[in-house]
């Protein structure tokens, strides 16, 4: 309850301290694309620019994150067929073997 209570307020003073970010840096700033020209406010563009980067660096993370998963289960899948051939060796072994 408290972690969300804590985790609101810091969210809604982020979005503050950008509305304020943005408000003072009302410059316009023409960005020159491939396709047409764009004119926005220097301090919307640099917040635009944070939160794609936020998002591909999540995107990365869960990325990454997924392939660690898939690695765990391929090595559990290993382990499993290890110590199934390691028990039917010790079934199958000659007398002198054991």
């Amino acid at each position: 309850m408290t972690r969300r209570l804590f985790a609101a307020v810091g969210f809604a003073i982020l979005v503050l301290a950008c509305a304020a970010f943005v408000r003072a840096n009302a410059v316009p700033v023409t960005f020159d694309l491939l396709f047409a020209p764009i004119e926005v406010d220097a301090g919307t563009a640099l917040v635009v620019a944070f939160v794609a980067g936020w998002a591909l660096g999540l995107g990365g993370a869960l990325l990454y994150g997924l392939r660690l998963v898939r690695e765990r289960a391929r090595l559990r899948r290993d382990l499993r067929l290890a110590e199934a051939e390691a028990r039917l060796l010790r079934v199958t072994a000659p007398a002198h073997a054991r």
